[in-house]
């Protein structure tokens, strides 16, 4: 249920860069792991610190140095891997930066669309494509400040300044990567308007639904484990549903309390079962309310310490186009006991 990770490139914006961290062969390369959790240590002296100012947009945002000499050939329009040409190994001192390398003859974008982007990316001390990285998958992202955060505020800014069928060089230094110096490039295929934002099911809403059938069911063992059934032939509702199963009499989270539950969760298209806590010895897990994706934060701030409750989360509060593997892509359902609430 954990969010993909600000702190490497953003989250879910695609892979996590630590996933792509080894270099391949262009064009037979192995995708890795996409775990949130799979992510290298780092020192203090190589760590990535956030700007404390937003950069003003510009054709050129951030440190050059890296991408004064790369070269961008695109192929069929942007529809194949462009062609990517610079000097290794890319300096280690760089910092990270963005550029405009390729002036796009769309529409010009706009903060708040949906953009449909293919991202290249390439081992800044080998030059060749990194493993895990996919261009021919597009990846659609909302254009947003809050998206962008976590070490992409220099795409963002230069995503400000260009058009659809643009390409952004984006230079990702060592402390960032946690891996090696890379280079990413992004073609913008396509920038439309952003799909209406799920909201919460009202009391009355959820009700209606339970009456009527349309929610999953959750019955608990002997031993305290839960099993969720999905109903058969109904389609996920559109918003998140929060079906409380008992009220806890404890205190009430908000939306940045450190939490203790115990939860399983599963998809809404097959029912199968992609994380479970009870799987684990001890079986709950800590985390903050404000570290894991909206479903959760939305779905349990403002419930007790004690409550148990079924959240069924549409695609857009859970991992959105992007899930850390197959099984939890889509709608999810998850049913959570929050065991304390400090």
């Amino acid at each position: 249920m954990r969010k993909l990770s600000a702190a490497v490139l953003a989250g879910a914006l695609l892979l996590s860069v630590t996933a792509c961290g080894a270099s391949g062969d262009a064009g037979n390369s192995t995708p890795s792991s996409t775990s949130p959790t799979n992510s290298a240590s780092s020192s203090p002296e190589a760590s990535y610190v956030a700007p404390t100012v937003a950069p003003k947009p510009g054709k050129t945002v951030g440190d050059q140095t890296a991408l004064d000499t790369v070269k961008v050939t695109q192929v069929d329009g942007g529809a194949k891997e462009p062609k990517v040409e610079f000097p290794t190994p890319l300096p280690d001192n760089a910092k990270t930066g963005a550029k405009l390398v390729t002036e796009g003859s769309g529409a010009a974008l706009k903060v708040g669309q949906q953009l449909t982007l293919h991202i290249a990316q390439y081992d800044g001390t080998t030059g060749k494509v990194l493993t895990g990285a996919d261009y021919s998958t597009a990846q659609k992202q909302l254009f947003t400040e809050q998206v962008f955060s976590g070490g992409l505020e220099d795409v963002y800014a230069v995503l400000q300044t260009a058009k659809v069928g643009s390409d952004i060089a984006f230079f990702v230094p060592k402390s960032l990567s946690q891996a090696t110096e890379q280079l990413w490039v992004l073609h913008v295929a396509a920038a439309g308007e952003a799909p209406p934002a799920p909201k919460k099911a009202t009391a009355a809403e959820t009700a209606k639904l339970k009456a009527a059938g349309d929610l999953p069911t959750v019955k608990f063992a002997s031993d305290g484990k839960p099993t969720i059934t999905i109903p058969k032939g109904k389609d996920a509702p559109t918003d998140l549903v929060v079906d409380v199963l008992k009220e806890g009499t404890g205190k009430a989270a908000t939306a940045t309390t450190k939490v203790t539950a115990k939860y399983l969760g599963v998809n809404w298209d097959k029912g199968e079962k992609f994380d479970s806590s009870y799987d684990r010895s001890p079986d709950t897990s800590e985390f903050g309310l404000d570290q894991v994706i909206a479903g959760w934060t939305q779905g349990l701030t403002g419930l007790k310490e004690g409550t148990q409750v079924v959240l069924t989360i549409p695609q857009a509060l859970a991992y959105g186009d992007n899930p850390p593997s197959a099984a939890a892509s889509g709608p999810l359902v998850f049913v959570v006991e929050l065991v304390k609430v400090p």
